[in-house]
């Protein structure tokens, strides 16, 4: 139950759905075929039970018929004491004694026929007749014509029915059985009807006299020889032992049909089991495999009719996942949608588009709300009250001969003074000499540990920047890249330019950077819309350069061979911009 669970849980509700139909549809499907399985099996049975029936019944009809042309062929030979002497002299006594008989008896009755003469007539007044045997209780001869040898042979023994359809006539002479009398006939036309009647192939059909002689014997073509020996055996096997028909050993892989007559014949028919079974499926097969392609075809068609739909619905969920992990910027492709798929992902694509723009609005907002609070402390204090305390701490200290205190207090007043100044743009020689003097003030702090190397070409010292695009890049590396602990920390800014492009080139042998991070900043850095992450002063630089010079800005971050950080910033002059 757990698995079956687990199929209908998985993937979209469409797949769901279309899962859980074409199981409903293949197993209503098999339940159907097994039905008519079930209904084709049960006729194929009784269809076997009709045809062994309709066997028996055959035989019975020719039985019924050749019964009353064998009396009268009786009635002719043995219907008598007289006939009944003519055959057994003829057959006791040497060819020259029974001439001489036969003499005696033409001589006394002018309608006497001798036993040749009389079998001879027979073959001629009946064509369907081909066999006749006579054999007498209390003698070893026996008498066996066919309509090859018309004369017939006198044999000892017991007779061997040949091939044919006898009909075993009791002899009697003053109302006691003396003899039998048996007359074949052909047996085609019985054959040819049997065959013709013989839906499944594998019938056989025994008729069987009250003494175990067979009368008549059939067996289809389609009979494997190795079956109708075995069959064979099992019927001698049974008659021999006990004169009976082992019926429960034949019905264990054939259908049977059994009938006894007053007259002492015994009919059995059997089909093959087997054989039957055969045919079943052999009918069945272009059923099943009929129910196989449509269900393939079914199936296949519904999905290719969902698969593009589903595809659809896919693609919406990719991009909805995308914006679950943060990227607000993913928009789905609605030149692969369509329908309701295609409303529903304009929908998407301009509700993200909104949220997009409340997030740059709710940031500008921040951005200015801090830039206000700026201000407001900036106000809070006289700057000229700070600029003249620190002037007197800085005269006071070169008074006292501390010029090296001089230089420090020096710095930090024109920090401030930078710090509190208005003014959004500044000269790039300006905005470095401020950097150089933020690097001074920790130099002071740390000596004999931190070197550091300004330089800029004259002919760039008056471009007009933002204020602080070079002072939050420097403060990154006393954060973050600064190793205290050694003497050889190094910091160089240069500024030159090369081929009209004004270059910007901050290097370090700080700690570095992971590749990791190193290729996150560079994603974030190169995407065109604003984004909240933690390296806001990079992000601060890299908005107002972007936004003072276009697309001829760029910020490129890779670590150097020293184990540092390169920061190289790249533009154009406003003056070369067109």
């Amino acid at each position: 139950m757990n698995r079956l669970a687990f199929i209908f849980s998985k993937g979209t509700l469409l797949n769901r759905l279309l899962r859980k139909y074409a199981i409903v549809m293949i197993s209503l499907t098999m339940i159907a075929t097994f039905i008519i399985s079930a209904h084709t099996f049960i006729q194929r049975q009784i269809q076997a039970q009709q045809v062994t029936n309709e066997a028996v019944q055959s035989t019975l009809r020719t039985l019924s018929d050749k019964t009353t042309l064998s009396k009268v062929i009786k009635d002719q030979f043995v219907g008598n004491a007289d006939k009944i002497e003519n055959i057994t002299t003829y057959l006791t006594k040497p060819i020259d004694q029974y001439l001489m008989y036969a003499y005696d008896k033409q001589r006394e009755t002018s309608d006497f026929l001798s036993f040749p003469n009389l079998v001879r007539d027979m073959y001629v007044a009946y064509e369907e007749v081909s066999t006749v045997y006579l054999t007498f209780n209390q003698l070893p001869e026996y008498f066996e014509s066919t309509r090859e040898n018309k004369g017939g042979t006198v044999k000892r023994g017991t007779p061997q029915l040949k091939s044919a359809f006898y009909i075993k006539m009791t002899i009697t002479q003053g109302g006691a059985e003396v003899g039998s009398m048996f007359v074949g006939f052909d047996k085609n036309e019985l054959d040819a009807a049997l065959s013709n009647l013989n839906t499944f192939s594998g019938l056989s059909l025994y008729m069987i006299s009250g003494t175990s002689n067979r009368l008549y014997t059939f067996h289809d073509q389609a009979l494997a020889k190795r079956q109708v020996a075995k069959q064979e055996k099992l019927i001698d096997h049974g008659l021999q032992a006990d004169s009976t028909l082992p019926l429960e050993a034949l019905a264990r892989s054939n259908f049977i049909q059994a009938q006894g007559l007053s007259d002492d014949y015994r009919i059995l028919a059997t089909l093959d089991k087997r054989a039957v079974r055969r045919v079943t499926a052999r009918s069945l097969a272009p059923l099943i495999v009929g129910v196989i392609i449509l269900v393939g075809l079914l199936l296949l068609l519904l999905y290719k009719t969902f698969k593009r739909y589903s595809q659809q619905i896919e693609r919406v969920m990719e991009a909805m996942d995308e914006v679950a992990k943060g990227n607000l910027d993913t928009r789905v492709d609605t030149s692969i949608t369509e329908y309701e798929l295609k409303d529903l992902s304009v929908g998407i694509n301009d509700m993200l588009k909104s949220i997009n723009q409340y997030v740059e609005d709710i940031y500008k907002l921040e951005i200015k709300q801090q830039d206000a609070h700026m201000r407001a402390l900036q106000a809070q204090i006289n700057p000229h009250f700070l600029y003249n305390t620190l002037e007197y701490i800085r005269m006071y200290a070169i008074s006292e001969g501390s010029e090296e205190l001089a230089d420090v207090v020096y710095a930090f007043s024109a920090l401030l003074r930078n710090n509190t100044n208005q003014e959004k743009s500044i000269r790039l020689k300006e905005e470095l000499d401020f950097c150089e003097k933020y690097v001074y003030l920790y130099q002071m702090r740390y000596p004999n540990r931190v070197a550091y190397h300004f330089t800029i070409a004259p002919s760039l010292e008056n471009i007009e920047v933002p204020k602080f695009i070079v002072q939050p890049l420097v403060e990154n590396y006393f954060k973050h890249g600064i190793d205290f602990t050694r003497f050889d920390n190094a910091l160089s800014v240069k500024v030159f330019e090369e081929n009209g492009v004004v270059h910007l080139l901050i290097r370090d042998n700080g700690k570095g950077i992971t590749e990791e991070r190193l290729a996150e900043i560079k994603a974030r850095l190169a995407h065109p819309k604003v984004e909240l992450f933690e390296s806001i002063g990079l992000q601060n630089v890299n908005e107002r350069m972007r936004g003072s010079f276009g697309e001829s800005y760029q910020m490129m971050l890779e670590r150097n061979n020293e184990g540092g950080l390169t920061i190289h910033i790249t533009f154009t002059r406003r003056d070369d911009r067109v």
